[in-house]
């Protein structure tokens, strides 16, 4: 491990972010500088408009992002295919092949759920053939577990959905594709907390969490009227939700990474009566890691969940580049600006967010 602390000063590999959402076109330009800041790596989420389903779109993705690097600054790419009805075990071969463009995984999005998951099957039972062509090329599955609708058609209710997929979805899943790798993406829940404490395996089941989740409890997000830049699927929990959250990162499993969800939205979406499901954070991401971590006394396990474990489950080996963070508060003032003048508010804003809120520790 390079980690090492002097006084209140913490220097790890450089972090790799397991699910990353960087928009495309003129927003993807404005915030992608936040995250190669603070990541080398990131698995990129391919709900884009249109989704990312072939290895040509992919590679094409993959260009923008790269052409979009500012002078100076390194970022990797890692992408993905979504898991759309267009999806065939043929383009899956390809993507593992990566001879055009190496595909890392494959994202499931409940159908109806989140931004951009119409495409998405209603079930995830229902991919059998990409599923079981993703076994055979030992692709990993990454699943937004949450239902949305039941099997009769109706909705669930939003705060239950990761819990119903917990205990009725993901047994059958695990039954039926046991060969299958699977990322649990942005667990929110006691309950799923506690199954992949039980049943997580370094390299088969892994689960990855938000630096939100950590942060953040309902009350707060209702705290003085819903808060819009915590506005986000899955939704912010119960602070025992959290508690157990922290609890399960507390432990140092090999199998839970930082995922951190980052994902932007200009103003006119996130301040409307039909408010965009997504929390902006990668202004501030490794930041409030360091800052949950130090609460609950677990430095000593940060840059394993940072900088080691998310890598490993996908066959890479950690960053050989460090960061250093300083214990030092500071605060967002700012929103980030596109190009042409669109907002887009940063977690965590004095005005925006909870009000005049202070991160506790800041990369140097």
């Amino acid at each position: 491990m390079y980690t090492w602390r002097v006084n209140d000063s913490l220097t790890i590999r450089k972090p790799f972010d397991a699910h990353v959402h960087l928009r495309r076109a003129s927003t993807l330009r404005a915030v992608l500088p936040y995250t190669a800041a603070r990541f080398g790596r990131g698995i990129v989420m391919p709900n884009t408009e249109p989704p990312i389903d072939s290895v040509e779109t992919a590679a094409a993705y993959r260009d923008e992002i790269l052409a979009a690097l500012p002078a100076g600054m390194s970022f990797e790419p890692l992408m993905t295919f979504y898991l759309t009805k267009n999806l065939t075990p043929a383009e899956i071969e390809k993507g593992a092949d990566g001879s055009i463009c190496k595909i890392h995984a494959v994202k499931s999005y409940p159908y109806g759920a989140t931004p951009n998951s119409q495409w998405g099957y209603r079930s995830i039972l229902e991919a059998e053939e990409v599923l079981a062509a993703m076994e055979r090329a030992h692709m990993p599955l990454l699943l937004h577990g949450e239902v949305h609708l039941n099997d009769a058609g109706e909705e669930e209710d939003p705060y239950d959905g990761e819990r119903v997929f917990f205990a009725e979805v993901l047994p059958r899943l695990l039954e039926k594709h046991p060969r299958l790798k699977i990322s649990l993406e942005h667990v929110s829940t006691a309950e799923a907390a506690d199954f992949i404490e039980k049943q997580g395996k370094e390299g088969r089941l892994v689960a990855t969490v938000t630096p939100h989740h950590l942060m953040y409890d309902r009350t707060q997000a209702f705290s003085g009227g819903y808060r819009a830049l915590l506005h986000c699927k899955p939704l912010i929990k119960t602070r025992a939700d959290r508690e157990r959250l922290r609890a399960l990162v507390a432990k140092g499993l090999p199998f839970i990474c930082a995922g951190t969800d980052t994902a932007p939205h200009p103003e006119s979406k996130k301040f409307s009566s039909c408010c965009a499901f997504g929390v902006f954070n990668a202004p501030a991401a490794v930041e409030m890691y360091a800052q949950v971590f130090d609460e609950i006394g677990a430095l000593d396990k940060l840059e394993n969940f940072l900088s080691v474990n998310g890598p490993r489950f996908f066959g890479l080996e950690p960053d050989t580049a460090t960061i250093t963070l300083e214990k030092k508060d500071w605060q967002i003032t700012e929103p980030v600006v596109t190009e042409e003048g669109v907002n887009i508010w940063p977690i965590g804003h004095v005005q925006h967010g909870l009000g005049n809120e202070v991160f506790r520790w800041k990369i140097v």
